[in-house]
């Protein structure tokens, strides 16, 4: 995205200055316009002009002259492109320079904390940054720290939202924009917009979610943010995802994947890369799924990227199952269990996870492994406030009840399990609990059959929803399954006249 006509503006002065600064061989004028620069063209996503100006501050003859706190300053802007480029390794070595030469009380160490945490979660220490911030805010006085408090209340609840601790995080997000907003933050205000809708995305909040995403990528497209936009473009894909709208979703997940692909920042592009591999397999689309995600997983596994490897793992394991190669689910599945449990054990991602374990284990036979895993993802996303993942458990349950044989009470949880998803409007996800109650419904009881006539009536009802909500969707994998229980329909109709 260009700098607007503002920042362009400051740009043609500051670039004024430092010609006149170079003519006149000031080399302090050269040293702070240069890093004025460096500042601008980071906001407007500019990396390899902002990269240029700070290095220019660090290499000879201008290293000599710049203060301590301009050299770190100048270490602090290199640290933010190569974080924004994905490069986790040279940002934290930036980082540690930065801190050489950052003088005592300096205001450049908050910053510096600041992108040390923002590193800490993408390699997946989480715990770390939420005491790092908590030192920062408690020792600070607010008036040091400025717009510096609501960034780092955002990251905080960010970093909560990442261990599981839903109520926690929506307290200090909520706080944060309350902040943002009365001191007029406008970059807070979005931050906090989106990692709220992000987190009400992630408990089953759709309605919430959308208007937090939407403020969101209104203010980014205010302030011509393009790493922002993406980020948001990618968090409203998944959440269309879920809410049944896939082409709109298909739409905003392809814009943030080319956008952060030609920008090359590589966290923005594994997630925009990972939802356009979770609709192909919704879709039914397995092979360009798996290829996807396989390439997702093994570059974020390269760069350290723990979340979007994590995720990567679930995909191919849910991949996996679809295509009825449930050995080699339980492979990516128990690594991602083994891996992020060791991260953050009672997170959304961890509940995910021990709800496929489950699936995994009913198809290959094994019932008790796999309602030991389902009542712990059960109890985790209980506990945690996590509507969604709940709710999707419970349709699993009653399928999993289903299965051993205990048809009354797999009619109950799936009843239930689509009346609640239908209420947090998972259109997939109540298409999915109505196929369930059809398919237990198809099944003649010899103990009751004046019930018959009633349960055909009813598997009928759930199926013509199904078919309405899949067919809207384009999910043509679970419409071939629709196929095949609409026949069973049709000849036990014709059997039972």
């Amino acid at each position: 995205m260009p700098l607007d006509s503002e920042k362009k503006r400051l740009e043609a002065r500051l670039l004024d200055l430092l010609s006149q600064a170079l003519l006149e061989r000031n080399r302090a004028g050269v040293v702070s316009t240069s890093l004025e620069l460096g500042a601008l063209y980071l906001s407007g996503d500019l990396y390899e002009k902002a990269e240029e100006c700070f290095r220019r501050v660090l290499e000879e003859p201008l290293s000599q002259l710049a203060r301590p706190e301009e050299k770190s300053q100048a270490e602090l802007g290199t640290a933010h492109v190569a974080l924004r480029r994905g490069h986790l390794t040279l940002t934290r070595e930036a980082l540690e320079r930065a801190e050489k030469w950052a003088p005592a009380h300096h205001d450049v160490g908050l910053e510096i904390r600041k992108l040390h945490c923002q590193r800490d979660l993408q390699v997946g220490r989480y715990r770390d940054a939420v005491d790092s911030i908590e030192a920062a805010l408690q020792r600070e006085p607010a008036e040091k720290l400025g717009d510096l408090r609501v960034d780092f209340m955002v990251l905080e609840g960010r970093a909560r939202k990442l261990l599981g601790r839903n109520r926690q995080a929506q307290r200090l997000l909520e706080k944060a924009l309350e902040l943002a907003q009365s001191t007029g933050y406008e970059a807070g205000a979005a931050n906090a917009h989106s990692e709220l809708g992000a987190l009400h995305l992630m408990v089953g909040q759709f309605k919430s979610a959308h208007e937090h995403l939407s403020q969101a990528l209104q203010s980014d497209e205010g302030m011509c943010s393009q790493f922002r936009s993406d980020r948001d473009r990618r968090r409203m894909g998944v959440l269309l995802l879920r809410m049944g709208r896939w082409d709109e979703a298909a739409d905003s997940l392809r814009q943030g994947y080319e956008s952060s692909r030609d920008l090359r920042t590589l966290e923005n592009r594994l997630g925009s890369q990972l939802g356009r591999a979770q609709l192909l397999w919704l879709r039914g689309e397995l092979d360009e799924s798996r290829d996807l995600a396989l390439d997702a997983m093994e570059v974020a596994r390269a760069a350290g990227f723990v979340r979007w490897q994590s995720e990567g793992l679930l995909l191919l394991g849910q991949v996996a199952l679809s295509a009825g190669r449930s050995r080699e689910a339980l492979e990516f599945l128990q690594e991602a269990e083994s891996f992020y449990g060791r991260v953050a054990p009672e997170s959304s991602l961890i509940v995910q996870v021990l709800a496929v374990l489950g699936r995994t284990h009913d198809a290959m036979g094994a019932p008790a492994a796999a309602f030991e895993k389902y009542m712990r993802a059960h109890n985790l996303a209980r506990e945690t406030g996590n509507h969604y993942e709940r709710h999707r458990i419970d349709a699993l349950l009653g399928q999993h009840f289903w299965q051993g044989g205990g048809d009354d009470k797999a009619l109950a949880v799936l009843s239930k399990a689509a009346a609640d998803l239908g209420g947090l409007g998972a259109k997939h996800d109540v298409a999915l609990a109505r196929l369930a109650l059809a398919r237990v419904l198809l099944e003649p009881h010899a103990s009751r059959p004046e019930e018959r006539p009633r349960e055909l009536r009813l598997a009928r009802s759930n199926l013509f929803e199904a078919r309405r909500l899949l067919t809207a969707m384009g999910a043509r994998l679970r419409l071939t399954e629709l196929e095949k229980l609409e026949t069973r329909l049709q000849q036990s109709h014709a059997s039972s006249e």
